[in-house]
């Protein structure tokens, strides 16, 4: 297998192209910066990054791999953020970490000026982990490792004491040659074991903690702060640091319905104060509330208070 990576650096000046095999060196005036990025057996590679950020940055690395890897990104020092090619937005930093499934190998990683950065990476076939476990793989994990996906999906999770030891091991100062590559490959075991285990399975039905609470709540302003286009479950359980298992789980605890049934129960209690109280023609309301076809408004309107949305408008009661 090829050890070289294209990275698109995108620059004031325009996009250059950064061929990277093994370990390369830059100093440009936007940044200092060593990437190595390392084959470390089948199924598995490691990406180390350091750099003193000068100007802001996004670094687009691509291998033209299609999604059947889990990757992981966790931060030692400074914060970087992650926007995958398909939408979901992420980061990490002192406070986040993750585990991630892109549905195309295209992630761009935005660097601010001003930073030291220190980020450790991993990618394992999917292959490799189902061997992992034996099959076995956690609850947590199965969305990351279904044979095909449709969209991006994340994994968040607090960056822990334990995981910015762990991510500043794989630098392994001092060891070369094999002994590196056992002691790194062993760091990754240690590394994706802890964050399976940062949410248990058996936590999905027990009671949430504050904090998690306080997440649910941050997520359900999230979701209805645009109506016509909200983060998907994904998104939004990266945003709050949860899972989307757990983070479905907690709206059901606080509010009694999932994410999904609270937007939607959302749209509908907006679309029926304004077709009783404006002259709004109801496909625009339909519309104004995330319906693109009113079809689908007038259904599940009537699903939801018994009558169709005509019964209710303002040009009725007149």
């Amino acid at each position: 297998m090829s050890n070289n990576v294209e990275w698109l650096l995108q620059e004031a000046t325009g996009d250059r192209s950064l061929h990277v095999e093994k370990r390369m060196m830059i100093d440009d005036g936007n940044w200092t910066a060593e990437i190595e990025r390392l084959e470390i057996g089948p199924g598995l590679r490691v990406f180390l990054a350091t750099a003193d950020v000068h100007k802001d940055l996004t670094v687009q690395p691509a291998d033209g791999e299609a999604d059947i890897w889990l990757n992981s990104d966790v931060a030692v020092s400074g914060r970087v953020d992650i926007h995958l090619s398909d939408g979901p937005k992420t980061h990490v930093g002192p406070d986040h970490a993750i585990l991630f499934r892109p549905l195309v190998r295209v992630v761009d990683y935005h660097l601010a000026a001003g930073q030291q950065i220190k980020m450790a990476g991993y990618g394992l076939h999917i292959d490799r982990v189902i061997r992992l476990f034996d099959g076995d793989v956690p609850d947590e994990l199965l969305p990351l490792v279904e044979p095909t996906i449709g969209e991006s999906r994340i994994f968040g999770m607090k960056r822990t004491r334990q995981l910015r030891n762990l991510a500043q091991n794989l630098f392994a100062p001092g060891l070369n040659g094999p002994l590196r590559t056992l002691f790194m490959e062993g760091t990754i075991l240690q590394l994706l074991a802890a964050q399976a285990a940062g949410r248990p399975r058996n936590r999905i039905s027990g009671e949430l903690s504050k904090p998690e609470r306080d997440s649910v709540r941050a997520a359900r302003d999230l979701l209805l702060a645009d109506m016509r286009n909200p983060p998907s479950l994904g998104e939004l359980a990266s945003a709050v640091g949860l899972t989307e298992k757990r983070l479905n789980a907690g709206f059901r605890k606080i509010f009694g319905a999932t994410a999904f049934e609270v937007l939607r129960n959302h749209r509908l209690a907006h679309a029926r104060i304004a077709l009783s109280t404006e002259s709004t023609p109801m496909k625009v309301i339909a519309y104004r509330v995330g319906y693109n076809h009113v079809t689908n408004f007038i259904n599940a309107y009537t699903a939801r208070y018994g009558d169709p949305p005509g019964r209710h408008t303002r040009h009725e009661k007149l």
